[in-house]
């Protein structure tokens, strides 16, 4: 009997997931990104829509404290996507702390992340600095400013019955050491 090949899944090493953010001035934030063809397909296949439906969009995170994650944020911003992949981003402050997600917006209006960048700390503006006469100025880029967006904070509801799946009232209560095995209707 011959062994059946197995065959193995072609990844092209140039489709990645990236988000990746880089630092062009104080005030000024260049970001790239690239979405997998294998996610963006997933994506578009879980929520049966077009991608563009489905309102790509880069979230900006302004962090005064690393250790804090994407809830804790001390203010966020958000961008639906440019076309392409990549653009220049205005309206940073210096000498602060910021991260991206990459993500869409629900039906509900909810933001999903994909991807999440690198972390980067804009310079502080030096006033005694001589600037080359060579350098570009923000007004020869074509920049993208984020708008700020804030959130109600809301207490979630406290389920007694909850499923992976669904919350739920049981008809009946079983004992722990039923042979069920699951949920019970």
């Amino acid at each position: 009997m011959r062994p059946i090949p197995i065959q193995a899944l072609s990844v092209d090493p140039m489709d990645r997931d990236t988000l990746h953010l880089l630092i062009q001035s104080p005030t000024v934030l260049f970001a790239y990104w690239q979405l997998s063809g294998r996610k963006k397909n997933m994506v578009q296949e879980h929520f049966d829509t077009d991608w563009q439906a489905l309102q790509p969009t880069l979230r900006f995170y302004h962090v005064t404290d690393l250790a804090k994650d994407s809830h804790q944020a001390d203010s966020i911003s958000e961008l639906h996507l440019p076309q392409g992949e990549s653009c220049f981003l205005s309206g940073f402050h210096p000498g602060q702390s910021y991260f991206a997600d990459l993500g869409i917006v629900n039906e509900q209006g909810q933001f999903l992340p994909l991807l999440r960048s690198n972390t980067i700390q804009t310079p502080p503006i030096d006033t005694n600095q001589d600037f080359p006469s060579q350098q570009i100025t923000n007004d020869q880029l074509v920049t993208y400013r984020p708008i700020a967006v804030s959130f109600q904070l809301m207490t979630p509801e406290a389920n007694e019955h909850f499923s992976a799946y669904s919350v739920y009232s049981p008809k009946t209560a079983y004992s722990a050491d039923t042979e069920s095995g699951g949920d019970t209707d």
